[in-house]
């Protein structure tokens, strides 16, 4: 029983340095920028959005972000949100970023946050990460890491705000 509850004492602290327990908070204020170079303040999104975060060098980010890119039509004939793919590469990985982008056909905005502002609001270490959020910008929804299926859940949520 000890050794039981020092492993879910552990666990506990690992997780709380990883991320997590950020349902019911605002997203955090950024300007990130698009893939043109311009700026994206991500305190204008005022409808239900699902935001994945993702890198160049991260398959399963990538998995997630095609999953999502190939019911995007279908979702968006039945609720009113959006989607944003927001890249965690650095400098060493940016360029790699807009390459992806257009050999994958993703149909929804790419930002980028090559800063980690966002992460390191929400205490996140690692992608992929994705929430989502309300029409007031609070976070209603967060996943880590990402499974075949996983993606179903988000339309769900969505429909449901």
């Amino acid at each position: 029983m000890k050794n039981l509850i020092a492993f879910v004492f552990t666990a506990t602290v690992c997780l709380s340095f990883v991320g997590g327990g950020n349902i019911g908070k605002a997203l955090p204020s950024a300007t990130l920028k698009n893939l043109d170079g311009t700026s994206f303040d991500v305190s204008k999104i005022k409808k239900p959005a699902i935001i994945s975060f993702w890198s160049t060098t991260c398959i399963p980010c990538i998995k997630e972000l095609i999953a999502i890119n190939g019911k995007y039509d279908d979702w968006k004939k039945s609720a009113d949100f959006e989607v944003y793919a927001v890249s965690t590469d650095d400098a060493r990985f940016a360029s790699r970023v807009p390459v992806i982008v257009e050999k994958k056909g993703w149909k929804f905005p790419v930002l980028t946050d090559r800063e980690k502002s966002i992460f390191k609001a929400l205490h996140v270490t690692s992608n992929p990460y994705t929430i989502i959020i309300d029409k007031k910008g609070k976070i209603v929804y967060e996943h880590f890491s990402y499974q075949e299926g996983d993606e179903d859940e988000l339309i769900t949520v969505i429909k449901g705000l």
